[in-house]
């Protein structure tokens, strides 16, 4: 029957597994008891925290972003995260749906340049279940090749309804690092339908390995999900991202129409430079990242000057690398002048003691509401176990940010403001100056 569950003691076997494993597994526990972190000897990670919140949610994490795609392979990982659910080496995609539903239970599956997370949420009593599919969907993948075909139009509806802000960061990350963190996390048009099956798991295959792994969980205990951590069919590897270099130049799309968007950026930093890091956040949001009423201002140290065309700070970090600057939308022949005024009001970029107050609340807030919501908390969890092997508790976090200094903003504001620059533009750029001519 399509119902029916494993009658197998799963959590059980699980759990004795873990406790089991406590001599064995390098623990390392962060924050004030809020958050745990255990590493296991094949090197795959694991993090868990709120171990009494009503509603499980377990993720398993690959370091299998779109940075790690090849020519050859472009729009892998946007395949990967589209065939969640689909048939496994143990349940067929009706199964996984089926299963899933008679629980009320959910998989879901999100992808970003670094990472790709599969999630699975079920109230407790049906923990075990979900599990099971979860386990299935994420390490017993089969890419059938009628199943892959069956994904063409999914994949062409997703990259349709790409926003032309969306469109113009991603023309960025082309621009500024070429290939690595350059590649887009949406499947090029010309290769979507074009990925076979033996191409898929070969991706997975060397990319999917326990020592780019993590798990985590909320609403689970820590030893239970070290057990079945401990559990999964995950080939060891040695294999690592390349390194992405920052790079001057401009991508153009050429579109009809009267609306545009232009994403400029500078290089950052990455995690690897955590105190600095910190300090490109706050520096978000001093120079404005969005109005924080309905109709209110975006009157940022940096977007007040952008006139009257939608507009945001940029900030996206990444292991090794980042980059900051802005982004904005709107008529074409506004969005040219606000271009040519951002680019000057970055290049000149000061904050003061009240800019950077108003940042640190807003980032703070930002963390803290973030954490607070046991969806994101999970997806965060996963995100810092599988890239930095470690997890950091709230308090933590939010005292590393308190600490941030109005000259370790400024410090990070004049990096910017020194360096070269990369442009991605998207819509009717007939009034948008090209790079060179942007001083």
């Amino acid at each position: 029957m399509a119902s029916a569950v494993s009658k197998t003691p799963m959590l059980r076997a699980a759990a004795a597994r873990g406790f089991a494993a406590q001599t064995q597994a390098a623990a390392a526990g962060r924050g004030c008891g809020e958050a745990q972190c255990t590493t296991l000897p094949n090197k795959l990670t694991v993090a868990s925290a709120e171990p009494n919140a009503a509603v499980a949610r377990i993720s398993i994490v690959y370091r299998a972003g779109s940075r790690n795609e090849t020519a050859e392979n472009l729009g892998a990982s946007h395949v990967l995260r589209a065939a969640a659910g689909l048939s496994t080496k143990t349940a067929t995609g009706f199964g996984i749906t089926r299963n899933l539903q008679q629980v009320g239970g959910s998989l879901t599956a999100t992808g970003d340049r670094e990472l790709i997370t599969y999630t699975v949420a079920v109230t407790k009593d049906h923990l075990e279940t979900g599990l099971k599919y979860l386990e299935a969907a994420a390490t017993g993948q089969v890419f059938k090749p009628w199943e892959l075909a069956d994904l063409t139009a999914m994949l062409k509806a997703d990259i349709a309804r790409v926003p032309v802000e969306v469109q113009a960061v991603e023309a960025l990350h082309k621009a500024a690092f070429h290939t690595g963190l350059g590649n887009s996390v949406f499947c090029p048009k010309y290769k979507a339908g074009k990925h076979s099956s033996e191409t898929m798991q070969h991706y997975v295959a060397a990319n999917c390995t326990s020592n780019r792994a993590a798990v985590s969980g909320v609403g689970v205990d820590h030893q239970l999900l070290v057990g079945f951590a401990q559990s999964l069919s995950l080939d060891s590897g040695a294999g690592s991202e390349s390194k992405s270099n920052f790079n001057s130049s401009e991508i153009r799309h050429e579109r009809g129409g009267s609306r545009a968007a232009v994403a400029v950026a500078a290089q950052a930093v990455g995690w690897n430079n955590m105190k600095e890091c910190l300090a490109y956040f706050v520096l978000q949001a001093a120079a404005g990242s969005g109005p924080v009423t309905k109709h209110g201002g975006n009157n940022g140290a940096l977007t007040k000057q952008l006139g009257g065309v939608e507009s945001s700070a940029l900030n996206s970090t990444y292991t090794d690398n980042g980059i900051f600057g802005f982004v904005v939308a709107g008529n074409g022949k506004e969005v040219g002048q606000a271009v040519e005024a951002g680019v000057k009001g970055l290049k000149a970029l000061n904050v003061s003691d009240a800019d950077v107050a108003r940042g640190k609340a807003v980032t703070v807030a930002c963390i803290a509401d973030y954490l607070e919501n046991h969806s994101t908390l999970a997806f965060d969890l996963g995100e810092q176990a599988a890239l930095l092997g470690q997890v950091y508790g709230k308090a933590e976090l939010l005292a590393a940010f308190n600490g941030v200094t109005t000259s370790d903003v400024q410090n990070a504001a004049r990096k910017i403001g020194s360096s070269k620059l990369a442009m991605g533009a998207v819509g009717n750029l007939s009034s948008v100056p090209y790079l060179c001519n942007l001083h």
